[in-house]
């Protein structure tokens, strides 16, 4: 084994290490975010509103993974990683003041470093790729998915706990203390993959944010398929904790019971469909993945006992597991390495600026039609999106 084998081997325990500990505050902030915002006299809609800015699939996100897949591609992995983890240091410090003050302006402040922090994504999928061999591309995605997933099993109990016992602001130090020990191990142990620098000229960076807004030549079938997905997914299941709280009374320690069950599942499932989608084709994995997701809105709609939603975590599960290794994978497989970092980028940039007033929406129709007219959107969502992979989207070549 060389020794270059050898620092990507390793590469691939650090990345996992590092996404060990995000997972763990992930997993809290997951379930205490949107419980949180309520009891500051937030409505469903301005909890949407505050995830259409900087959540998952939100503005700064989105923006975010545009600007970092492109720097990332030319400064280096490892620099991306380092800003990710100063954001996210100075957003959770803000919303700990935001709670302990009463201030909405803090608490903005902070979901918006949060979403900034989302700049790594791209570079942390491109370091993942480059540190797996040929042919393993969804094992190695699907290890460094448990090992984000492990800590999900006890820590949003244990968050919800902590936040039902002493208040939401207690929680927000020991998640600042999960990042600082990552921007340790970036610094210290993570080799970068990057052979190089390339000069920055920043008339470019405006060509690679037009970019982001349009798919690469032969993969706009897909890209509008998990822009699609994004959309719908965040317009009703993403506001699934608040609305379990406003509708059902569900407490902040049921959402965290809720949370480890759907962690300890997905990550029991995640490494065995990971090996599975290395030695299958992809495009049957996807439609299969989004099919789920209408038995489990048809849950959430007719559905109001604690069991019940315990119960359709398995299936919420089994989604995840099957979507995203098969979505990095299907990248991986369809743009040259050279270029990788910048197409995880555009991917995410893309289905983020499609997706990112979803939640608001999702929110509005909470505050209209209760909790069906969401959902009742996401499956309508999930079904569209099941008819472009099947009519539109091409099976990529193996690599």
């Amino acid at each position: 084994m060389t020794a270059t084998a050898r620092w990507l081997n390793r590469n691939l325990i650090v990345l996992s290490a590092i996404s060990f500990l995000r997972g763990a505050h992930n997993s809290v902030y997951g379930v205490i975010f949107q419980p949180f915002a309520i009891s500051l006299g937030a409505s469903m809609a301005t909890v949407g509103l505050l995830n259409s800015i900087g959540g998952m699939n939100g503005f700064f996100p989105t923006l975010a993974q545009s600007l970092g897949g492109w720097f990332a591609d030319r400064v280096g992995r490892k620099p991306i990683l380092l800003l990710s983890a100063l954001f996210a240091i100075v957003g959770y410090g803000l919303f700990a003041f935001a709670g302990a003050w009463q201030l909405w302006g803090l608490m903005l402040g902070g979901i918006i470093l949060l979403g900034l922090a989302f700049l790594s994504r791209p570079a942390i999928s491109a370091l993942t790729a480059e540190s797996a061999q040929a042919g393993q591309h969804g094992s190695a995605f699907s290890f460094t998915m448990v090992a984000w997933l492990v800590p999900g099993i006890l820590a949003p109990m244990l968050g919800g706990w902590a936040a039902e016992q002493w208040g939401y602001t207690t929680v927000f130090p020991i998640l600042i203390l999960f990042e600082i020990v990552t921007f340790g191990l970036v610094w210290r142990y993570l080799r970068e993959t990057r052979a190089g620098r390339d000069a920055i000229r920043w008339r470019d960076l405006g060509g690679a944010l037009v970019r982001a807004l349009a798919p690469p030549k032969g993969l706009g079938a897909f890209f509008l398929a998990t822009a699609s997905d994004s959309f719908a997914w965040s317009l009703g299941w993403g506001l699934i904790s608040g609305m379990l709280v406003k509708t059902h009374g569900f407490t902040v320690e049921q959402l965290g019971v809720l949370a480890s069950v759907m962690a300890l599942a997905w990550a029991t499932m995640q490494m065995p469909i990971g090996r599975y989608v290395d030695r299958h084709a992809l495009k049957p994995v996807m439609i299969f993945s989004e099919s789920l997701g209408i038995p489990l809105m048809l849950i959430g709609i007719t559905q109001s006992r604690f069991e019940m939603f315990v119960a359709a975590q398995f299936l919420f599960a089994l989604t995840a597991a099957t979507w995203v290794p098969v979505v990095n994978t299907y990248m991986t497989r369809a743009v040259p390495a050279h270029a990788r970092s910048e197409a995880f980028g555009r991917l995410n940039a893309f289905r983020g600026t499609i997706a990112f007033p979803a939640s608001w929406l999702g929110g509005l129709l909470y505050d209209w039609g209760g909790m069906t007219a969401p959902l009742l959107s996401n499956l309508i969502g999930s079904c569209v999106v099941i008819t472009i992979l099947i009519l539109f989207v091409r099976e990529p070549a193996a690599t």
